[in-house]
C-alpha cells in the first residue's frame, strides 16, 4: 500500500478556521515529494488531538506573492502579514487546497493511530501502512 496520507500539525486558531470552511488553504514552507491525497490534522497545544481528515484537492507551489494572490481568491484564512511572516526567507512555498474536511468528533488521542511516544511533526510526516489502516478503521473508510 502506497502512503497517501500525511500528518500535519496546525495551531488551534488555524484549525478552527479550516474546520469552519473559512480557511480552505493550508500553507507549508516545505512539502512532500510523494503524491498525497489526504491530510490528518493534528491540533497543537493546548488541544493535542487529531481533529480532522481532509482531502487534498490540489497542491500549488509558488512565491509568497503568488500564494497571497491565491489566498485572496481561494480563502487562505490568514492575513498577508501572517503569510509573509510564516514564509520569510522562502523563494517557493506550497498551498494545499483542502476539500471534504471530515471532523473527528471531539478529537482523537494520537496514540490511537500512532501508539505510545507520539511526537507531533514540525512540518509533516507520511503515515506508515499500519497507521493508514488504523486511521481508516477509526474514520470508517
Amino acid at each position: 500500500m502506497q502512503n497517501k496520507t500525511s500528518l500535519i500539525s496546525i495551531h488551534p486558531e488555524h484549525v478552527a478556521k479550516s474546520l469552519s470552511g473559512e480557511k480552505r488553504l493550508e500553507f507549508r514552507r516545505v512539502w512532500a515529494t510523494r503524491p498525497l491525497n489526504r491530510l490528518l490534522i493534528y491540533s497543537t497545544t493546548p488541544t493535542q488531538l487529531l481533529v480532522a481528515v481532509a482531502n487534498i484537492k490540489q497542491t500549488m507551489a509558488g512565491s509568497p506573492n503568488a500564494l497571497w494572490t491565491l489566498s485572496q481568491k481561494t480563502g487562505g484564512g490568514i492575513t498577508r502579514q501572517q503569510l509573509f511572516d510564516y514564509l520569510d526567507g522562502k523563494q517557493t512555498a506550497f498551498a494545499l487546497e483542502l476539500s471534504k474536511v471530515n471532523v473527528l468528533g471531539d478529537g482523537l488521542p494520537p496514540s490511537l493511530v500512532f501508539g505510545r511516544g507520539f511526537r507531533a511533526p514540525q512540518s509533516f510526516r507520511y503515515l506508515r501502512e499500519n497507521e493508514e489502516i488504523k486511521l481508516n478503521q477509526l474514520v470508517g473508510k
